[in-house]
């Protein structure tokens, strides 16, 4: 539920103005019945829009009172209720946008350099701007148009940001070029030395770091994650990424575009991941490792060596999913023949 001191309703839009915004078929021909607000199946009224995308929720949605719902186009209406069906290629999408057609920040944020922040005379900020309280910017930095940078905020010598990014409270930055449209979530760091060392003799030599980050557009970084500058190339993460909270990224490394990566992932030095692979939560990924385009690793897998291909892989080492799941088994049964 939208709690309205800190969300703007945009409501009420008729049943046809939200169909066309998110690319659904009505299933009645209710066009201007009217809807107020979105709603989870179980709290949703006769006036609340609301979604099913998932099998497990068919019982929420047959006791759900939504005067609406948007649902997959093949979904095959089993309730009784009266519930107006809008039919989606992609449930959870349209979702997604009927949000954005009705809810927005009630913050209004207007253009300023707050008066505790510090913004070195070397420094370039761009128009329509908001840099909060206590936000440090320090020389040679670029900033572009329409940014928002929160409170506490740090960015380093030289740091490069593009258009239209919005960068959360206590965020530090170095030795980072950002693209456009990026969103940097609370308490990340950017920037920083990896874990690099050379060891002889007992004695273990920090390698000095030379590399960047190097940041693609419309990137989204979760709050706490951190991603390491590289030693000697780039650490390169490419556009469209998503990275969870809590995410590791290490020196070197090399994410292409699209990829997903999920709370607690650990990427190590140098390694590659594909263009438009998913990583569950936990998931681990060993030194100079390679992942093919397209890759999905379930949640806690651990990659040790190449994958080449694309497919579902699971388990540590990872393997494709039907043989972890075949392993799993084997086990079960080894540990209760075992017992007897």
């Amino acid at each position: 539920m939208a709690e309205k001191f800190f969300y703007s309703n945009s409501g009420p839009h008729t049943l046809q103005k939200i169909a066309t915004a998110i690319g659904c078929e009505i299933s009645k021909t209710d066009a201007e019945k009217e809807f107020y607000e979105i709603k989870s199946l179980s709290e949703a009224e006769p006036s609340s829009l609301s979604f099913l995308s998932n099998k497990k929720y068919i019982e929420d949605y047959k006791k759900s009172k939504a005067g609406a719902c948007i649902v997959p186009y093949n979904f095959e209406n089993i309730s009784t209720n009266n519930t107006i069906l809008l039919r989606a290629h992609n449930p959870y999408y349209s979702y997604a946008k009927a949000l954005d057609l009705f809810y927005s920040k009630a913050r209004r944020i207007v253009s300023q350099i707050t008066p505790s922040a510090y913004v070195s005379s070397s420094a370039k900020i761009g128009k329509n701007c908001y840099i909060g309280h206590n936000v440090v910017i320090e020389d040679e930095v670029e900033i572009g148009d329409n940014s928002v940078i929160e409170s506490g905020t740090f960015i380093d010598f030289g740091v490069k940001v593009g258009l239209a990014a919005r960068i959360d409270s206590n965020v530090s930055i170095s030795h980072a070029i950002i693209g456009d449209n990026v969103v940097i979530l609370a308490g990340a760091r950017i920037g920083q030395d990896g874990f690099g060392f050379a060891t002889d003799k007992g004695i273990h030599k920090k390698i000095y770091h030379i590399g960047r980050v190097l940041i693609g557009n419309d990137v989204e970084i979760g709050a706490n994650s951190c991603i390491d500058r590289g030693s000697m190339n780039d650490t390169i993460i490419e556009d469209f990424c998503r990275i969870d909270n809590l995410v590791q990224i290490g020196h070197n490394a090399h994410v292409k575009k699209g990829a997903i990566l999920v709370a607690q992932v650990g990427i190590a030095g140098s390694s590659t991941i594909g263009s438009y692979c998913a990583l569950g939560g936990q998931v681990g990924v060993a030194g100079h490792i390679t992942i093919a385009d397209g890759v999905q690793i379930a949640g806690q897998g651990g990659v040790i060596q190449d994958i080449k291909e694309p497919g579902i892989m699971g388990g540590t080492p990872a393997v494709p999913i039907r043989d972890w799941h075949r392993q799993s088994i084997i086990m079960k049964k080894l540990v209760k023949d075992k017992g007897k």
